[in-house]
């Protein structure tokens, strides 16, 4: 196979990469917020979390646990003390009326059990289909090329644009999962925060999805006002300089002594 040829071959592998990426939508992580709500009356004392238990409405027991667990261990990596539902609602029934409502009585019941200031539930709103068309490229000898060879860098034995080709047009299909998130007090179900979502259904493995739409809900409720506890975890604490102590002030500033 002659290099020009080679070039040519590589040239056709770069643009099919280029149009097949470009088949993607917007999406950059697998999950989006898509609209939210942040209660108006909610106090500072209200949004400041201490606790959470995380409940996660879905007809698969496994992935329900991996996601309350997963939330969990996100949430409490970042300082505000998370437990799973299912340690406290290990069936979902209990809480599930009729027409997909949910008993807040149960839920606010297991929130007391787990000692949080907060309840944040998680549920599915089923999903969509996008298609996207890709139209394809077409490339082929045009009048101004000339048959055969002739003069140019690129008109040898082996013509670099002899031969036709062409991408044929495609449809890419996306399926996304639509849900939705929403915090409340544990004391009384007031609802302080609601989220929707958006999911790329296979564009990460399901932890990977699962820690980056946690990741996304605890961003959310930083950047909308919710304050965390002032007890951060060890491990999230930058260590204090060697041989720093702090003492306290004199209680009359005539008595400090002086500066040496």
């Amino acid at each position: 196979m002659s290099a020009i040829r080679t070039l040519k071959m590589l040239f056709l592998g770069v643009l099919t990469l280029v149009l097949t990426s470009c088949a993607v939508n917007q999406e950059v992580d697998p999950s989006q917020i898509t609209g939210q709500w942040i209660n108006p009356s909610a106090t500072f004392e209200q949004k400041t979390i201490t606790g959470v238990l995380v409940v996660a409405i879905t007809d698969n027991p496994t992935n329900r646990r991996v996601f309350e667990d997963t939330v969990s261990n996100v949430f409490s990596l970042h300082g505000i003390p998370t437990q799973p539902g299912y340690l406290y609602l290990p069936d979902l029934a209990e809480i599930l009326v009729a027409n997909g409502g949910i008993n807040t009585k149960t839920l606010l019941a297991a929130a007391k059990k787990a000692k949080v200031s907060n309840l944040l539930l998680v549920k599915g709103m089923g999903s969509k289909t996008n298609l996207i068309y890709n139209p394809g490229v077409t490339w082929g000898p045009g009048p101004f090329w000339g048959p055969g060879p002739g003069p140019g860098p690129f008109w040898g034995p082996d013509p670099f644009w002899g031969d036709p080709w062409a991408i044929p047009p495609s449809i890419t299909q996306q399926e996304i999962v639509l849900g939705s998130a929403e915090l409340m007090l544990a004391k009384n179900g007031t609802v302080l925060y609601t989220c929707s979502t958006s999911t790329l259904s296979g564009a990460d493995t399901q932890l990977g999805t699962y820690q980056k739409y946690a990741y996304m809900l605890f961003e959310a409720l930083v950047k909308n006002g919710f304050l965390i506890p002032v007890s951060m975890p060890n491990y999230q604490v930058a260590p204090a300089a060697q041989g720093f102590n702090p003492q306290p002030l004199p209680t009359n500033p005539a008595m400090a002594a002086p500066a040496r």
